[in-house]
């Protein structure tokens, strides 16, 4: 069964909840980048933070006060009643878990390697098989932004874990709980990435385009930042609506209305001599959603054209 409701915070609770100190005896596994801020925020927050890395580079833990560096990963296990895994990928998380097998059952765990809903869904099961408390999760974030109250984090799985360390959790940053099944935490994770990275290609073009003319980056980016807040967001409010409801009129604009523009774009790219990958794209896109009937439809429409044809059935095992 599909989980749409997450668990939201009103923003005075929220903030209650990020500066509540909780005491909780916390176990970082992993000394990346990304690991290193979570074990130094919840240090910040005052929970006693031990640290543990696989290949033993101690040296490379982050220095902070009450942040102990475990010599074996049972010690780091057993130390913990919450162990948070960050390392690179899941194949690392998988060996991981392995070697602490015989330790593991004693503490919550909560998994922000970043990978795919499959092998989250593959790494929940083995912990269920030995009876331990799973949560997955995805940090939106880079690592310098980990411990602001803006930071957006997701979690699926056992909700018994999110609820008994929420606390803690929201001293990484703003948590979201999205429902029981493990891998809609990684699904949002590539989901949003994919809207990260096509925003950012989009304002790379668009800088591209204008430093052609000596315009500095510097100089659109307040521009676009406002445009985003004042008129985009509401943008992808109104899309969203129709793309649930499956129903995209064109009062206001419509494929036909747009797609001479997208010519203009891409003509501009090739007059400053930038790569037109982008802007062909888009009217690639658009040509597709105009000749299978859309050309009167908004832009939304377009998600009829990026759904394909046809979708594979829906796995019992998938969060979706």
């Amino acid at each position: 069964m599909r989980e749409r409701r997450a668990v939201q915070v009103e923003k005075g609770s929220l903030e209650e909840l990020m500066n509540q100190r909780t005491g909780t005896r916390v176990t970082v596994i992993g000394l990346n980048l990304r690991a290193a801020a979570l074990a130094r925020a919840l240090a910040a927050a005052g929970d006693a933070v031990t640290v543990w890395d696989e290949v033993g580079t101690l040296s490379e833990a982050p220095s902070a006060e009450d942040v102990s560096r475990a010599d074996s990963l049972q010690a780091a296990i057993t130390a913990a009643s919450l162990i948070v895994v960050c390392v690179d990928d899941y194949d690392s998380v998988q060996r991981v878990l392995r070697r602490a097998d015989p330790h593991v059952t004693s503490a919550d765990v909560v998994n922000l390697t970043s990978g795919t809903s499959a092998q989250a869904e593959q790494v929940a099961a083995w912990m269920d098989a030995r009876g331990v408390r799973y949560l997955d999760g995805a940090l939106m974030a880079h690592p310098e932004h980990v411990g602001r109250p803006e930071t957006v984090l997701v979690y699926s799985g056992s909700h018994e874990v999110f609820e008994r360390h929420e606390a803690a959790l929201r001293h990484l940053g703003a948590a979201t709980y999205l429902g029981a099944s493990p891998g809609t935490a990684a699904l949002y994770d590539v989901a949003m990435l994919n809207f990260a990275w096509a925003t950012l290609i989009g304002f790379l073009q668009t800088a591209a385009l204008l430093a052609a003319a000596q315009v500095p980056a510097t100089t659109v980016a307040p521009l676009l930042t406002r445009w985003l807040a004042a008129t985009v967001t509401e943008v992808i409010t109104d899309y969203a609506q129709q793309v649930d409801d499956r129903h995209y009129p064109g009062d206001d604009e419509w494929l036909e209305l747009d797609a001479p523009l997208m010519d203009h774009l891409i003509e501009a790219a090739r007059a400053s001599y930038i790569d037109t990958s982008l802007p062909v794209l888009i009217k690639s896109l658009t040509d597709q959603g105009i000749a299978a009937g859309h050309g009167k439809d908004s832009f939304a429409s377009l998600v009829e054209v990026i759904r394909g044809p046809g979708r594979p059935p829906r796995s019992r095992r998938s969060p979706w």
